[in-house]
């Protein structure tokens, strides 16, 4: 069982304070890289540039003229150099009030899907308001959890399948990312990452989805539906259908004690105490004991499934 979760996922909010002049968005719209979405007044900050480039362009005159001087020897050396300092400081001044303006304008840092937006025109934003969440939806994660018995049988690269309760297709499929390389102490489950591709934006984040692991090799087992188990304290059994002669049916019941495997939807794998070929009772079994003459009735048929859904009630 497993939550999805966006590879690339992030609130969108403004770094500097200011009011909303422009709005380049709408809720739900997809959006590039780069894109401008959100751009706050900037009016002040555009005259103390210009301000700043005026003084600049005197303060590059000023700094020729001096630089011809002083080869004459009409002026200092002093003077040129001080011509120099004013020259960098007005530049660092111009590059801090670009800088400045440039933290009022919000751009999208990755392609992706924009969420619910949040502002309006000419709302006043603070530092670090929301202004709308903005989700990759090319790709996403599964985090799930495995008991640390499967940490042998499951490796990166593995591939994956997710699905949703109640549907048999799946919905996504993907590898093995990220393993935790520790376990969880009170759990003694392990942390997974599935990489999912999201074709068709079938999986979105915060997503309950079901996640398979596909192992690289098959195993054959020998498989009995659920109801042909008789649960007990003192251990799991079935009953055989055995022949023997001088009974009216021909066939009793023989009671064989069973160790069982892992469990797929309705059936269950034995792995000790059952043999390929040999009847298994599959109804009505905890009616009997051994030695009890059977008479077998196949015509009901039981429909087990691999993958069942039974309806929530």
């Amino acid at each position: 069982i497993a939550s999805v979760a966006s590879a690339k996922g992030v609130s969108l909010s403004n770094d500097s304070s200011g009011v909303v002049s422009r709005l380049h968005f709408e809720s739900g719209a997809t959006v590039q890289k780069g894109q401008v979405l959100v751009e706050l007044d900037t009016g002040v900050e555009r005259a103390r540039l210009a301000s700043v480039r005026a003084r600049l362009a005197l303060a590059r005159t000023s700094l020729d003229r001096s630089k011809a001087l002083v080869v004459s020897g009409a002026i200092a050396r002093s003077q040129v150099d001080a011509d120099e300092a004013s020259l960098k400081s007005l530049t660092a001044d111009e590059r801090a009030l670009q800088a400045e303006i440039a933290r009022k304008v919000i751009r999208a840092p990755f392609s992706g899907k924009l969420g619910i937006r949040a502002v309006n025109l000419g709302q006043y934003l603070a530092p670090g308001t929301t202004v709308a969440s903005l989700e990759s939806t090319d790709s996403v994660f599964a985090d799930f959890t495995l008991p640390q018995r499967y940490l042998d049988d499951i490796a990166v690269g593995m591939r994956v399948r997710a699905s949703v309760e109640g549907e048999k297709a799946p919905r996504g499929e993907g590898t093995v990312s990220a393993i935790e390389p520790a376990v969880d102490a009170v759990t003694r489950n392990v942390t997974v990452r599935a990489s999912l591709s999201n074709q068709g934006e079938l999986l979105r984040p915060g997503m309950f989805v079901k996640i398979s692991v596909v192992l690289p090799k098959e195993r054959r087992v020998i498989a009995i539906p659920l109801t042909a188990v008789v649960r007990a304290s003192y251990g799991d059994s079935i009953f055989t259908v055995e022949a023997k002669q001088g009974v009216s049916t021909g066939k009793v019941a023989r009671q064989s004690f069973v160790r069982l495997g892992e469990t797929r939807g309705d059936y269950v794998a034995v792995t000790e105490g059952l043999k390929v070929g040999e009847e298994v009772v599959t109804s009505g079994a905890f009616k009997l004991r051994n030695g009890v003459p059977l008479l077998v009735d196949n015509t009901v048929k039981l429909n087990p499934d691999v993958a069942p859904h039974p309806e929530n009630r």
